[in-house]
């Protein structure tokens, strides 16, 4: 773990121990690991059955722009 340029001097009292501040990366770890657990087992996404794909043209299924 590294430490990072403070910028912004924190009150005393508002300084995470480093117990806690252990607790959190660990959480945050866990957290990753189960949306990373949960991703690799989602079927991948596909289009409902049936249904075509968008029509472009402004034209209506079935018809034809040269009949007119």
């Amino acid at each position: 773990m590294t430490k990072q340029l403070t910028l912004i001097d924190t009150p005393k009292d508002w300084r995470l121990d480093d117990r806690t501040r252990e607790l959190g990366f660990e959480g945050v770890a866990k957290a990753r690991a189960a949306l990373r657990d949960g991703l690799r087992h989602r079927p991948p996404a596909t289009a409902p059955p049936g249904r075509p794909g968008r029509r472009r043209g402004g034209t209506s299924p079935g018809t034809d722009r040269r009949a007119a």
